[in-house]
């Protein structure tokens, strides 16, 4: 089983959802899309995580950190999706945007530091960026402890 080490840092510049014009951002994390999670879950695999909500906020930090867990072998096609959306009391929570990057960018076994633009997930109006700290750990390669 591969390991995807993923630290959610912060994000500036969101899109505010609510009507004060701020939002009570959170992410969720998967690797895939929501029915290949689905089948792998059957099977005992963890593909997601999820932050706390930060309310009030279009310049959320988080500073949380996630292991998921990846298939051998599937570097080429599996991605990791970052999705941002901003809680509700009331109704059904906003989506603010999303960050959808392949597993190849990380393949090479050394921690990746950086800013990811959001983008649409359907029609939201989503701007921003989330600054993640990702490192990739096939099969056999260590995990270099770096600001995890």
């Amino acid at each position: 089983m591969n390991h995807l080490y993923v630290r959610v840092i912060e994000a500036k510049g969101i899109h505010g959802a609510d009507l004060g014009g701020k939002s009570d951002p959170y992410c969720i994390l998967k690797i895939n899309d929501e029915e290949i999670n689905k089948k792998m879950k059957k099977k005992g695999f963890e593909f997601a995580g999820k932050t706390s909500t930060k309310t009030k906020t279009l310049h959320p930090k988080w500073s949380e950190t996630f292991i998921l867990e990846t298939m051998p072998g599937d570097e080429e096609t599996d991605f990791l999706r970052v999705q941002l959306f901003d809680h509700d009391k009331v109704s059904n929570d906003d989506s603010i945007g999303m960050v959808k990057i392949p597993l190849s960018t990380f393949v090479n076994g050394q921690p990746h530091d950086g800013w990811y633009d959001i983008k649409p997930m359907k029609k939201e109006k989503a701007k921003g960026q989330i600054h993640l700290l990702v490192h990739y750990c096939p099969l056999g390669v260590p995990f270099v402890r770096r600001d995890f």
